[in-house]
């Protein structure tokens, strides 16, 4: 009995870490599959912009997004709507990852602790990453940075 219960807990143990790779929400390497991919890749450009490494963060985009708008790590600078010499960006979560059902296309809802350095003024925006695949890769759509104006 105890041998039927110690192997059902280990399927049940099995079945919900499978589940919370699949969702993105439990990071195996080589598992989980594209919600994972993106979560990855999301944590990676918002810690991009956390150190203002803006040039990197760029290398999110697209070749073909990259030559039309050459001047994407510029425009990066505003993502947070902020001067970034102004902005401390304390810490970061994914709050879920989100597919299309063509699969081609993907949002990211991310929300970020921001301080603003010389106002003593804490912000948590909440900000949505759109994906799109291209050519098997998956790229950050421009709409999230060009859409924005700076707010101060």
């Amino acid at each position: 009995m105890k041998k039927l219960l110690a192997l059902v807990f280990l399927i049940g143990l099995a079945g919900g870490g499978a589940y919370l790779a699949r969702e993105g929400k439990l990071d195996v390497p080589g598992f989980g599959g594209e919600r994972a991919e993106l979560k990855r890749k999301s944590q990676r450009f918002l810690e991009c912009l956390k150190f203002k490494n803006f040039v990197e963060a760029a290398a999110f985009h697209s070749a073909a997004d990259l030559k039309a708008t050459p001047d994407i790590p510029k425009l990066l600078e505003d993502f947070f709507l902020i001067p970034p010499e102004s902005l401390d960006v304390q810490e970061y979560r994914i709050d879920y990852v989100e597919l299309d059902s063509s699969g081609q296309r993907a949002k990211v809802k991310t929300v970020s602790t921001v301080h603003i350095l010389n106002k003593n003024e804490t912000r948590k925006p909440e900000i949505m990453l759109y994906w799109k695949r291209e050519g098997g890769q998956w790229y950050m759509d421009l709409r999230t940075t060009l859409e924005r104006k700076r707010s101060i």
